[in-house]
């Protein structure tokens, strides 16, 4: 997670790694939802929720989208954070990620899901926004 944030604070975005409780403003008890790193742009909105995974990827990245969507909702933003599922295992569970997430993308609206990387990639996207 270390390296992540340090991309993004390179690139001039606010980045929080701990308390990230969701909705805004909620406690530990009254969190939907939680992601390993919160990313804010300059105005401070949100622009990237990142979920590092070491598990399988199948029902924790549905759950973490669905989540994810319920808050930027009940949140009212007005862009879309794009959600970003950083992979440390092998490459079959990218496979199983980006199939579960192909089939809620369309009922996912208020974040942009974006292919699950491994940590590698996911360094270059991030030095290429």
């Amino acid at each position: 997670m270390k390296r992540l944030a340090r991309e993004f604070e390179s690139k001039g975005y606010q980045v929080q790694t701990r308390e990230n409780n969701l909705p805004s403003g909620a406690g530990r008890d009254g969190a939907i939802y939680r992601p390993d790193i919160i990313v804010r742009n300059s105005d401070g909105q949100i622009a990237w929720l990142v979920e590092v995974e070491t598990s399988e990827g199948g029902k924790a990245v549905v759950g973490a989208a669905v989540l994810a969507d319920i808050c930027m909702r009940k949140m009212n933003v007005t862009n879309r954070p794009k959600l970003l599922f950083v992979f440390y295992r092998p490459e079959s569970n990218l496979r199983l990620a980006r199939k579960r997430l192909q089939e809620i993308k369309e009922r996912v609206s208020a974040v942009e899901l974006m292919a699950p990387l491994s940590e590698k990639d996911a360094l270059e996207q991030i030095a290429n926004t």
